[in-house]
């Protein structure tokens, strides 16, 4: 609109000139059961070491009786702290053949062996009690011996079974692990809880074509007395906790130095140097930041694995991380920036936990944060320490807070710290954004609070207190308070700390500037996105809070300039020396808090914001004006009018980190619009034209990360919202698919799939079928979804439930067919609900298909789509077991949005067809203006 203005005015000034001279989506919480089993194990009994024994059956020659499964021998030294005859321990999907132990011998003594009865197995806790006939006294070492078999699964837990074709199209099987939270019980008899920390001792027995990996260094290989065998013995690892144990078996290959290596399938060995270079670097910087160089902790080498079936993104098993192939291999031809930032990032992670994990360990899952949020952090300012022109404590902000604030402003959110933790599902639910997003969000607000060198003096001191030990949140923050400067602040660190960690959710600031712009009283309430949701809308929280003012303009000084107290009862007032005429608090948005203002401080923004430079306004903040308007309309705080007339200043805006919060925002929009969206499109075209303009799709020399990225974004929402130009270019390069420039892929794929039929989908999909770049293929396959006919929506959806698509990647290409066009919403439920059987067999479980179908149903729009989930659910609940309670909160979740939909949608179409009907008038008034320039010189 802005722009369509100017235009009308330059072409009037034109007129003059010429007379006188002739010449512009929530994933729902995960759901569990409601019992309170007693998971926990008791502490009467403390592991000490374990030496563990396994032989696998990978071979096409091995029996099919045998193959995939493993032999197991392991030795427990344990101590009892009471004397007991009992001993409780985890065990699961173990055919145990022997159970027994003896007192711990003097060398050269031989032991009396004593049989352990097996006196109850849980198979709901996988608790297995163990009877002896003998005490086993307090204070003494014992050693519990086990002999069982086990099996090697494909669901990617425990001790499992992953495959690869090679260039010869060989169908290659190896065998790798993945414990946490607690899948290690699945591989050995163990106490399998993070507190129980033991060293360990693995030897692995594997065939001549295999090598192997685990913890620690190789120690010993020799040949076994079964023929073509080998057995390979590892050296003990640091004290740990059973979830960091990991080993692999594999005919894979390894870049390396004296300490560092990276292992892959040997087709992949070339994409593996940059993550070997970063992934070095990034492990020496963090050492020195945190005064504890890696190899002085405990273990002296640090591999890292790519597996082609992997569940999670990555592991932190000490010494030996694990990923996805597409979350650490690097093809400079193909892997884009966006990507290989994503693999930094990850190895970041992962290393972070070297110390936040593994050197001191969550006592419990119910503090998954003090792992989780540090390794988050880490994950961006740890890869910062290396590259450094990514810009990535602006990219924090918008992926990490504003990212989180959603799901922890509504009655679905759970606290940091959380005792309702015992079943494998609480465990899962402790995975989720509150621990990594949220943790990480907390510690840097608290970093920028208390200062950043006494920050950093804190995680030291910390990390050597509770080295190889298990940690509450207690004793991290007793190391904060230790170097907590003696500020007006000092009082409230221990509520700061404690009213976000243990209470759910945040507040909103409201700021109210006084009408003679002299004063500003600051006030908060909890922010919730719904009203009667069930949350408890009276927490109030102790806030850091900063702020500026349109006479300051100081938007480098993140230091807070007072605490609002959870007590306080009266607003606290800030009065000015000079008149101004805005505030704006929360500078870079280093606090974990929303603020409002009255509308004259909005508009006041606003008029700064369209002023040269954005007035000054720092680029995080902006992004915080967006993401904040956005959600305060959505919950009611201020109207849509307001919000919008503010936001037309993105027609100025060229950054990625405003742009990203606003793609974010409009995301909500879009999907509670349906398939109306023509005004919608019009709008969209309209603000990101400058943007668009500006950066066209080719790369330049002088492109920053986040111009690529913002290029990528632009693109994107461009051609999808109908911008003639954007398609017509998209096409272009589609038409000459080997030469897509790698950073722009994703966009020229989605929009040749989108506006093309199947031939355009077959020549992507045998792109698919040759690719050998992991990264690449990943793109591929989640480009897929950009269709929009019914038979290849069909064909998609038999793509995911086929082998071709692995179990780790069918969710997210499954979620592409309904996210990338609105008009695939119902076509795509229906394929789901039709064929929710097989999609179970191939996701693994009716929990996988009730979390699709839940967030299939977070995009209805209609009560028809509502009455149809109802229909579903009442026919076929039963199957889904406790994963049924998905998809009665789905049913909830439809309804609630119908009704935010009723009372507040309206008022958005109302604005976009009235900005749309300006927008037209606007270009009729300035071709009727132009019309007139014309005349008038021809004249």
């Amino acid at each position: 609109m802005m722009a369509l203005r100017l235009a009308i005015l330059l072409a009037v000034c034109l007129a003059g000139v010429l007379a006188g001279t002739k010449q512009l989506e929530l994933q729902p919480p995960t759901t569990y059961a409601s019992e309170n089993w007693e998971y926990r194990l008791s502490t009467i009994i403390n592991p000490v070491n374990y030496n563990i024994t396994l032989r696998p059956y990978l071979l096409e020659s091995d029996s099919d009786a045998k193959r995939f499964t493993f032999d197991g021998e392991a030795f427990i030294e344990i101590v009892p702290t009471v004397t007991t005859r009992t001993i409780s321990l985890h065990s699961k999907n173990l055919t145990h053949i022997l159970n027994e132990y003896w007192l711990k011998p003097a060398a050269g003594v031989t032991p009396t062996k004593i049989a352990l009865t097996l006196a109850s197995h849980n198979d709901e806790t996988d608790i297995m009690n163990l009877t002896s006939t003998t005490d086993l006294v307090a204070n003494t070492a014992y050693i519990l011996h086990f002999n069982y078999t086990g099996l090697m699964q494909d669901d990617m837990h425990g001790f499992y079974r992953s495959y690869y074709t090679n260039d010869n199209n060989e169908t290659k099987w190896l065998g790798s692990t993945q414990f946490q939270t607690h899948h290690a019980r699945r591989a050995f008899p163990s106490f399998d809880e993070p507190r129980f920390k033991a060293t360990f001792d693995v030897t692995l027995v594997r065939h001549r074509s295999f090598n192997s990996a685990s913890n620690t260094r190789l120690a010993i290989s020799s040949p076994s007395t079964e023929a073509g065998y080998f057995v390979d013995v590892f050296e003990t690892t640091p004290k740990m906790s059973t979830y960091l144990l990991a080993f692999i078996i594999s005919e894979f290959t390894i870049r390396k130095d004296d300490n560092f290596g990276v292992l892959s399938r040997p087709e992949f060995y070339g994409q593996t140097q940059y993550s070997f270079n970063v992934g070095r670097q990034i492990l020496s910087e963090m050492g020195k930041y945190l005064n504890l160089d890696y190899y002085s902790i405990g273990n002296d080498k640090m591999d890292m694995a790519a597996i082609p079936d992997f569940s999670a993104g990555a592991m932190e098993n000490w010494g030996l991380l694990t990923y996805r192939e597409r979350s650490l291999l690097v093809d400079e031809s193909a892997t884009t920036l966006a990507s290989r930032q994503a693999i930094a990032a990850v190895v970041a992670h992962e290393q972070a936990h070297m110390w936040f994990g593994d050197l001191v360990t969550c006592e419990w899952w119910s503090y998954t944060w003090l792992n989780e949020g540090f390794a988050r952090f880490f994950q961006y300012f740890g890869t910062a320490f290396v590259e450094t022109e990514w810009e990535l404590e602006k990219q924090f902000v918008v992926d990490q807070i504003q990212a989180v604030m959603a799901m922890d402003s509504t009655n679905a959110t759970n606290p940091l710290s959380d005792p309702n933790t015992y079943t494998p599902a609480h465990l899962s639910r402790m995975f989720n954004s509150i621990s990594y997003n949220k943790g990480a969000s907390i510690i840097r607000m608290i970093e920028h609070t208390m200062g950043t060198a006494n920050f950093q003096k804190a995680l030291q001191e910390y990390l050597v207190k509770n080295s190889l030990q298990s940690s509450v949140p207690a004793y991290l923050f007793e190391s904060f308070l230790a170097q907590w400067p003696q500020d007006s602040f000092s009082s409230s660190a221990e509520y700061i700390f404690y009213n976000f960690t243990t209470q759910v959710g945040y507040p909103v600031i409201n700021a109210e500037l006084a009408a003679d712009g002299k004063s500003v009283a600051f006030t908060q309430k909890r922010f919730l996105l719904k009203d009667n949701d069930g949350a408890d809308a009276n927490l109030k929280y102790t806030v850091p809070i900063s702020y500026t003012t349109s006479e300051e303009k100081n938007f480098n000084d993140t230091k807070p300039k007072f605490v609002l107290s959870e007590n306080a009862t009266t607003a606290y007032n800030v009065t000015f020396t000079n008149t101004v005429s805005w505030v704006l608090a929360n500078i870079q948005e280093t606090g974990y808090y929303r603020v409002n203002y009255t509308e004259s401080n909005w508009h006041a923004i606003h008029h700064t914001l369209i002023e040269s430079n954005w007035g000054g306004i720092h680029e995080i903040n902006r992004a915080q004006v967006v993401d904040d308007l956005l959600n305060l309309a959505r919950a009611g705080h201020i109207n849509y009018t307001l919000t919008f007339d503010v936001l037309e200043y993105l027609e100025t805006e060229t950054n990625y980190i405003p742009w990203t919060s606003a793609f974010n925002g409009f995301s909500y929009l879009a999907i509670r619009l349906g398939t109306d969206i023509s005004d919608f499109s019009a709008y969209i075209q309209q603000l990101t034209n400058k943007a668009y303009n500006q950066l066209g799709f080719a790369e330049t020399a002088t492109d920053k990360a986040l111009d690529i990225y913002l290029r990528t974004k632009v693109l994107s929402w461009s051609c999808r919202y109908g911008n003639a130009d954007c398609i017509s270019s998209a096409k272009s390069y589609f038409n000459s698919l080997a030469n897509v420039p790698k950073n722009i892929r994703s966009v020229v794929y989605c929009v040749g799939l989108r506006e093309g039929g199947a031939t355009e989908f077959e020549a992507l999909y045998q792109k698919f079928k040759t690719e050998t770049v992991a990264t690449e293929e990943t793109l591929l396959q989640t480009s897929f979804g950009c269709v929009k006919n019914q038979t290849l929506i069909e064909r998609v959806f038999d793509l995911v439930i086929s082998d071709e698509i692995r179990r780790q990647d069918k969710s997210a290409v499954l979620s592409t067919l309904y996210t990338e066009n609105n008009e695939n919403v119902d076509p795509v439920f229906k394929l789901v609900t039709e064929k929710y059987d097989a999609l179970a067999d191939a996701m693994g479980g009716y929990s996988a298909v009730a979390t699709v179908i839940s967030n299939i149903a977070a995009r209805f729009t209609e009560q028809s789509q509502l009455d149809s989930l109802k229909t579903f659910n009442t026919a076929n609940s039963a199957k889904f077991g406790t994963s049924a309670a998905t998809l009665t909160a789905a049913e909830t979740t439809v309804s609630e949005n119908l009704v935010w939909a009723e009372s507040k949608l309206g008022l958005f179409r109302t604005y976009l067809s009235e900005r749309n009907g300006s927008a037209m008038i606007s270009a009729f008034s300035l071709l009727t203006v132009l019309m007139v320039s014309i005349t008038t010189l021809l004249r």
